[in-house]
């Protein structure tokens, strides 16, 4: 089984699905991307709530309650909202989301790891959902302190942490993404590989860091994603899988642990 844990969604109905903050320029809806996981032998997915819709999760919403067995799902709640604990547990329990995702840059005055946030933590800690982390890397280091907080809860870092190429030394987006290794509910994607990279595909100057962050976290813990749709103008969806299974050197039991087995562990399905 293969499952892509990382990718969006938009629906072709802005009347339906009126867009927040921005409006998508290519086309995005879920029947689009079960066609090109099907292309791919790609069989299930987790949709990460795009930032078209902000915090109205009503789209994505509709999609896992309507594919369960397909799909699982992150939602984008407002970490300073007042209620956001509650907002996510209606989230999970009303809709079936599997967490949250949070974007680290829209909150440069917030301490997301101060003792206001406990609450959602604690929220995510008693429903078992995960945190995904986005930003630059320079936006992960104020976080720790949470995750070091709040070991039961699974946080899943997007992007391989923001890290980039040639990255001068003492390379602190990546020496902090590796200590972070150290936290046993911290898990890493590997996705967006070509932004990070300066070279064609396969990327070959980004897989020295894949190769650090692997020897840091092991198989158990990466996960890779395609970043659908936004791949499709880029890579493309077949070579953003063909980059994991035939130009990184994972071997086969890894290749079962990044495809699949690492993702069920933060993720369910419904049967």
């Amino acid at each position: 089984m293969i499952i892509d844990p990382h990718l969006h969604v938009w629906s072709d109905n802005a009347e339906k699905y009126p867009y927040g903050p921005s409006t998508p320029s290519q086309p995005g809806s879920v029947e689009l991307l079960f066609e090109t996981m099907a292309q791919s032998g790609v069989d299930k997915a987790v949709i990460v709530q795009p930032i078209h819709y902000l915090f109205d999760n009503s789209y994505v919403a509709d999609c896992i309650q309507k594919y369960p067995d397909k799909l699982a799902a992150q939602a984008l709640v407002d970490p300073t909202a007042p209620d956001a604990a509650d907002q996510l547990e209606r989230l999970a329990t009303e809709q079936g989301f599997g967490g949250i995702r949070i974007h680290l840059s829209r909150y440069p005055e917030t301490d997301l790891a101060g003792p206001d946030q406990n609450a959602l933590w604690e929220r995510a800690r008693d429903l078992n959902l995960a945190f995904n982390l986005f930003g630059k890397g320079e936006d992960h280091a104020p976080i720790e302190p949470i995750i070091a907080r709040y070991p039961e809860v699974k946080v899943v870092v997007d992007h391989i942490g923001g890290t980039v190429v040639n990255e001068p030394d003492p390379k602190p987006i990546l020496t902090n993404l590796l200590n972070w290794a150290k936290y046993p509910n911290v898990y890493v994607k590997i996705s967006n590989v070509h932004t990070r990279s300066h070279e064609p595909y396969p990327f070959s100057d980004t897989h020295d860091i894949i190769k650090q962050v692997y020897d840091a976290y092991g198989p158990q813990r990466l996960m890779w994603g395609t970043d659908f749709p936004h791949i499709l103008k880029t890579t493309g969806y077949q070579e953003s899988l063909d980059l994991i299974r035939n130009e990184l050197c994972f071997t086969k039991e890894d290749l079962e642990w990044i495809l699949c087995k690492t993702i069920l562990k933060v993720w369910s399905f419904k049967e």
